[in-house]
C-alpha cells in the first residue's frame, strides 16, 4: 500500500478495505508499469501526462481527476458523457464560474467534527452558487447535465438533476441566512480616537464579519457598549496627562507619555516617565496622574517601568474583554450549530464538489487542447 499512499497522497494512518467491483463493460486499470512509463505517475526523467493534458493553473483536484481517468477508464457511457461535454465546452460563448474546488475528505471531516469556519461555509456556498449558475445558463447546463454520470461513478452517489438544483438552492439559501457576506457593513470593527487601531482590530477581528448580527444581537450589543465605555475610561484616566505631558515637554529630560497598545498583554495602558511633578500644584493632569497605578500582567507581575493604568481603565478593560470572549462564544456556537444542520446534506455537498472538479478539470483540457491545436 506504500505506493498506493503515494500515489494518492495520502498519510501513513489511511486504513484499506477489500473491494470487489465489476469491471463489466469498462477497460482494465493501466498496470503499474504502464503507468509508470506514459507519466500518469510522478516519475524521475519521464515528463508528467497530467501536466501536458491541463493548463499550469489547473493543478490539484481538477489534475488529479484527470489522472485518475487515466489510471482507471470509465466505462464507454461515461466516458461518451465526458467526449460529450468536451465538445459543448469547445462552443461555448457564455462567461464561465471560478469553479470552487473542495476535497470531499475534507468537507465530510469539517462537518463531521463541526469545525467548518466562515471562510469554508463560504467557499462552500459558492460551490453551491455556481452550480446554480451553470443550470441557469442554456450552454453551461448542458454540460453540466452531461457530467451528472462521471460525478456519479466517482462518488457512487445518484443524483437527478431538478433534485441537485432544488438541494443547491436550500442549502445555499440556508447558509446565507446565517453567515456575513460580502458587503455587510453592520459589523465594523471599533474604533475610538485615543485607543491605538490595531487594539480594537486584535480584540474583533477573529469574530466580527463571520455571521449575521441579527443571530448575535445582545452580545454584539454588549461589546459596542463595553467598548465605549472603554474609551471614555481612556480618555478621562488618560487625555488630561497626555495633555499636561505635550504642554511641558520642550524642555530637555522633560515628561514623556502616550496611550499605547500592549500587544502581548491585550490591554490598553499609558506608557510613559517622568511624570510625578516637583511640587503639587493641583494643574490640570495632577488628578489623573495620582490615580496611575503600575500594569501588571496575568500573573499578577509589574509590565515595565513605564507602563501604568488605573482602577476604571482596568476595570472597563476587563468588561470589554469578557464582552469579546461571550462574543465569540456566541459566533462560534452559530458556526458549529450550522455545522451540525449540514450534516444531513453532506451526500450532496460532496456530489457538487465533485461536480464542479471534474468540470474545471474537463474545462481546463479542453482549454489546453485548443492552444495546442488538438482536435477534441
Amino acid at each position: 500500500f506504500v505506493k498506493v499512499r503515494e500515489i494518492y497522497g495520502l498519510d501513513e494512518k489511511t486504513s484499506f478495505r477489500n473491494v470487489t467491483i465489476s469491471l463489466e463493460g469498462r477497460p482494465q486499470p493501466l498496470y503499474l508499469g504502464t503507468a509508470t512509463q506514459i507519466g500518469v505517475i510522478p516519475t524521475e526523467g519521464i515528463p508528467s501526462l497530467p501536466k501536458m493534458l491541463l493548463p499550469p493553473n489547473c493543478a490539484g483536484l481538477p489534475s488529479m481527476y484527470i489522472r485518475d481517468l487515466l489510471l482507471n477508464p470509465p466505462s464507454f457511457d461515461v466516458a461518451s458523457a465526458i467526449q460529450e461535454a468536451c465538445r459543448l465546452m469547445c462552443s461555448i460563448t457564455c462567461s464561465i464560474p471560478e469553479f470552487t474546488c473542495i476535497p470531499s475528505a475534507k468537507l465530510v471531516k469539517l462537518l463531521e467534527s463541526k469545525e467548518v469556519n466562515h471562510i469554508e461555509f463560504c467557499r462552500i456556498k459558492n460551490v453551491l452558487d455556481e452550480i446554480m449558475l451553470m443550470n441557469g445558463n442554456t450552454e453551461l447546463s448542458a454540460i453540466q447535465n452531461k457530467l451528472l454520470e462521471p460525478a456519479s461513478v466517482v462518488t457512487g452517489l445518484k443524483v437527478d438533476a431538478d433534485i441537485l438544483i432544488k438541494e443547491c438552492r436550500f442549502i445555499s439559501k440556508h447558509i446565507g441566512e446565517v453567515i456575513s457576506l460580502a458587503g455587510e457593513s453592520d459589523q465594523a470593527i471599533t474604533s475610538s480616537e485615543y485607543i491605538p487601531k490595531e487594539f480594537f482590530n486584535d480584540m474583533e477581528s477573529s469574530w466580527k464579519g463571520r455571521v449575521k448580527r441579527v443571530h448575535a444581537e445582545e452580545e454584539f450589543a454588549n461589546v459596542d457598549v463595553a467598548a465605549q465605555a472603554l474609551s471614555t475610561a481612556v480618555t478621562e484616566d488618560f487625555l488630561p496627562i497626555i495633555v499636561r505631558v505635550k504642554a511641558v515637554m520642550s524642555s530637555h529630560g522633560s515628561s514623556k507619555g502616550e496611550i499605547s497598545y500592549a500587544k502581548e498583554h491585550g490591554a490598553v495602558w499609558f506608557k510613559g516617565r517622568r511624570l510625578t511633578p516637583t511640587v503639587w500644584a493641583n494643574t490640570p493632569g495632577e488628578e489623573q496622574i495620582k490615580q496611575l497605578k503600575p500594569a501588571i500582567d496575568s500573573k499578577g507581575r509589574r509590565v515595565g517601568e513605564e507602563w501604568f493604568t488605573t482602577t476604571k481603565v482596568e476595570n472597563a478593560l476587563a468588561r470589554y474583554h469578557e464582552a469579546c470572549d461571550n462574543a465569540k462564544c456566541k459566533v462560534l456556537e452559530l458556526l458549529r450549530g450550522l455545522s451540525s444542520e449540514l450534516q444531513d446534506k453532506i451526500n450532496i455537498l460532496v456530489f457538487c464538489s465533485t461536480l464542479l472538479i471534474i468540470t474545471k478539470a474537463l474545462f481546463g483540457h479542453v482549454s489546453e487542447g485548443l492552444r495546442r491545436g488538438w482536435v477534441l
